[in-house]
């Protein structure tokens, strides 16, 4: 893969405040991104390498994402967190420049190589292909030239530079002389560049002679009381660059006619060796956009030999359901009365678009084309441009084709939405996998975007993996989804490998309900899995003894007496009230306590089943049960088996683990509680089941401030806070533990994307950092939020955003546990 740039800034350290502590130290930490697959959350932009095969994508908060051949991925990020105006290949050079909303000029060759910095507003942007040479337009009307010297790589501005005077000419320049397109001309990259304003004055340059050789597009005719007309989009429309076709603000498109020095190749070309100046255009297309006011936003255009050079044009608007959001119309040198045309409607409007070429590895010059979309709210559409040529010379002869279909760019599997997730990470810090096994692995992916034409689909990989228990597993990944379903994957390396799926079948077997799922419970040393729904109906799964006599991937449809004699032992279906939300299980007694989103506390035998007791938790805030944990602990001279319950509105509780009473004089919660994310029992050896009160504390987690308190106090009903922090930037939307050795530390990670890494249990900062793109937003109720994270027990996170997207980040140093 591409190197990749850390997503988080550097580390500020504070040293633990308070008593001096052995706890978890900022030499123990070391908060990264291990790998990022899939799409980018803020998509924005387009860039394609046509010589290497690289697709790159830059974000609104300054990050690009690159895809390459063989299900390469990498990540690349600008010094701030601010959009591209621009983004381009130097073919054949594997560089990507990045010109962004500051003015500032990246050169990235696997990772940020060299900065120039602008003063002036750049306007337009253009490299001239195959050498190391580019144009800078600015607002003023001035172009200047820059130049990249190798090894190292870095930027120089060259002395050459094509000022306004001298390109425009004229003793009266108008005002709105901005440079919107530097369009090098085909066939004479080197000789001569079209320059377009945004007035419309469309200027071919001669490079050498440094002079103007034709003027066009100008003293257009404007209707009275009308806004002035701008340029918006333009593009070549001849391999030999004898036309350019210009879109306006106004929706307007016109073809306009281009001296070209390819005279006798190009029918439409005209004599280059003296000064011209025409105002009118070729041709006008009508698309329709001027009718519905739309500014032309975007085109490409597409050579095809024959009758099938096409034009995409996007047009700059809001609503996704106009008939011209995006067209793509037949564009030949004969063009024929009758316009051939085809919309394209996507659910949403788009704001850029790219044409690419599909790479084989095979000895053939065919080359699949698609068209790929960015939708405005960053997800990635993609287009066949063989079906759309095909439906567009179909309709010349007025038959009916059948019309192209898009296909959204998602991660594989992503059939149903994640609603809840586990990740059981490697214990040791050193990964010891198969490496050809997973080779091929990698190699049979489904591709995220399809830059090959030789790739395969998802079941040549659901054949090709072994899954023959979970011992051998070194990351495990679970997922439970929308449709009730459930997923194992092996999260050992940055592609997920799926190698388990229980899926729904029938009613009346012990089979998944096809209702959402809300909790997962998780132990390898049954191993045994228990999931919750959003109807309160708590299922068991136990797995035979390993190993399985599979070594293929499965997907389970059913009960143990449906295709499931060979790895799953049984299923048993519980019954609570209200969703669940909540689940842990007492080891030497086998309880197994259910937590559910109206309160009910429900504690089952597992041996049974059999519901041992039920008790609501009343709240006058909001009910619903966060954590549940099971402890023993020398209560009044006694030996006592304790439930812990924090609840929603940031209340604890102690009850009686065998009968369901409660202990001590009730609950314990803040003043002013907000809504809990976490509650966990710290006892310095991380084993809440064998806890003793003398060195015990409470954590509790919640959206406003965290809590520490003393768990003897607490079980006997008596709030003693012992250490306490507010938050006050922004709210807290995810928490959870991760040990190092015997030490024990906090992840917080807040809506903004700051990440905090604390001791415990003094709560003292130990480093502050930042996911780059992070935006939380509170799902509405009822439904799920579109951001699942969840973290292992050493520190390891597993981040998945919607169907676009999973990062997978690290707490701790000199973990080395993905390949």
């Amino acid at each position: 893969m591409f190197a990749v740039k850390k997503l988080v800034e550097k580390a500020s350290i504070k040293k633990p405040g308070g008593n001096s502590s052995d706890g978890l130290k900022a030499s123990d930490v070391d908060p990264r991104l291990l790998f990022h697959n899939g799409v980018p959350s803020g998509a924005a932009n387009f860039a394609f390498d046509n010589t290497h095969v690289i697709l790159a994508i830059s974000t609104k908060d300054g990050r690009i994402k690159l895809y390459g051949k063989g299900n390469s991925q990498g990540l690349l990020e600008s010094s701030e967190p601010l959009p591209s105006k621009f983004l381009q290949f130097i073919q054949n050079q594997g560089i990507l420049i990045n010109v962004t909303s500051n003015n500032h000029i990246e050169a990235n060759k696997k990772l940020l190589s060299d900065a120039y910095i602008v003063k002036e507003e750049i306007t337009s942007f253009a490299v001239i292909q195959h050498s190391l040479y580019m144009y800078i337009g600015y607002s003023n009307g001035n172009i200047s030239v820059l130049k990249i010297d190798q090894e190292p790589w870095h930027m120089v501005q060259m002395q050459y530079t094509i000022p306004l005077s001298a390109s425009y000419g004229d003793s009266e320049v108008p005002d709105d002389t901005v440079v919107t397109h530097i369009l090098p001309q085909p066939a004479a990259e080197s000789k001569r560049v079209l320059i377009i304003f945004r007035n419309g004055q469309i200027i071919l340059w001669d490079i050498r002679e440094s002079k103007t050789v034709s003027k066009t597009g100008g003293n257009m005719s404007q209707p009275l009381h009308s806004e002035t007309k701008k340029v918006s989009s333009a593009c070549w429309s001849c391999p030999f660059g004898s036309k350019v076709v210009v879109g306006y603000n106004n929706g307007e498109i016109f073809i306009w006619s281009i001296p070209s020095l390819n005279i006798g190749r190009d029918s439409s070309a005209s004599a280059p060796d003296h000064n011209t100046t025409q105002n009118t255009p070729l041709l006008k297309l009508n698309l329709g956009y001027k009718s519905e006011k739309i500014p032309i936003g975007s085109m490409k255009w597409i050579y095809a030999e024959g009758k099938a050079s096409r034009l995409y044009v996007m047009g700059d608007c809001d609503d996704a359901s106009s008939l011209n959001s995006l067209q793509v119309v037949l564009l030949n040198d004969n063009i024929e009365s009758r316009t051939i045309k085809l919309g394209l409607h996507l659910s949403e409007s788009c704001v850029a678009m790219e044409l690419i070429s599909a790479a084989s590895n095979e000895q053939s010059k065919h080359r699949q084309e698609s068209l790929i979309l960015i939708g405005k709210s960053g997800h990635i559409y993609q287009y066949d441009d063989g079906l759309i040529e095909r439906y567009l010379i179909q309709s010349q002869s007025k038959s009916s084709p059948s019309l192209p279909k898009e296909v959204t760019v998602k991660l594989p599997f992503a059939d149903s939405s994640i609603t809840t997730s586990k990740f059981i990470s490697n214990t040791t810090d050193v990964l010891n996998i198969e490496e050809e096994y997973y080779r091929e692995l990698i190699k049979n992916y489904p591709p995220l975007i399809m830059v090959e034409t030789n790739q395969k689909d998802g079941s040549t990989l659901m054949s090709s993996a072994k899954f023959t228990g979970f011992s051998k597993v070194q990351n495990l990944y679970i997922t439970g989804h929308s449709n009730g379903a459930l997923n194992f994957w092996d999260a050992s390396c940055p592609l997920f490998i799926p190698i388990l799926q229980l899926k729904q079948q029938s009613e009346n077997d012990f089979s998944l309900s096809g209702i959402p799922l809300t909790a997962l419970f998780f132990d390898s040393t049954y191993p045994l899995l228990v999931s919750g729904d959003q109807s309160g109906t708590v299922r068991l799964f136990r797995f035979k003894p390993e190993p399985y006599t599979t070594n293929s991937f499965m997907s389970l449809t059913g009960g143990s007496k449906k295709g499931t004699d060979h790895i799953i032992q049984s299923v048993k279906v519980l019954k609570t009230n209200g969703a669940v939300l909540s689940m842990n299980i007492n080891h030497s007694s086998t309880h197994l306590a259910v937590g559910s989103d109206q309160g009910h506390v429900s504690v089952f035998s597992m041996d049974g089943p059999t519901l041992l007791y039920q008790k609501n938790i009343a709240s006058e805030i909001s009910a619903g049960i966060v954590d549940l944990h099971f402890l023993t602990c020398s209560l009044q001279g006694f030996e006592k088996n304790i439930l812990v319950v924090g609840t929603k509105d940031s209340s604890i509780l102690a009850l009686d683990s065998e009968t369901g009473n409660t202990l001590g004089n009730g609950s314990v919660h803040p003043k002013k509680p907000s809504r809990a994310l976490f509650m966990q029992v710290l006892d310095g050896q991380g084993n809440s089941e064998d806890a003793t009160t003398k060195q015990s504390h409470i954590l509790l987690c919640s959206e406003k401030a965290l809590y520490v308190y003393s768990l003897v106090h607490a079980v006997q009903g008596t709030k003693k806070v012992l250490y306490k922090k507010k938050f006050h930037s922004s709210s807290c939307c995810w928490a959870s533990t991760f040990h190092s050795n015997n030490d024990i530390g906090l992840a917080l990670l807040f809506t903004n994307g700051k990440v905090e890494l604390r001791s415990l249990p003094e709560l003292s900062l130990i480093v502050e950092t930042s996911i780059r793109g992070f935006n939380y937003s509170p799902p509405k109720h009822g439904s799920f939020s579109d951001i699942q994270m969840c973290c292992s027990s050493r520190g390891d996170l597993v981040l998945v955003s919607g169907d676009q997207e999973i990062l997978v980040f690290s707490a701790l140093v000199q973990r080395k546990i993905f390949r």
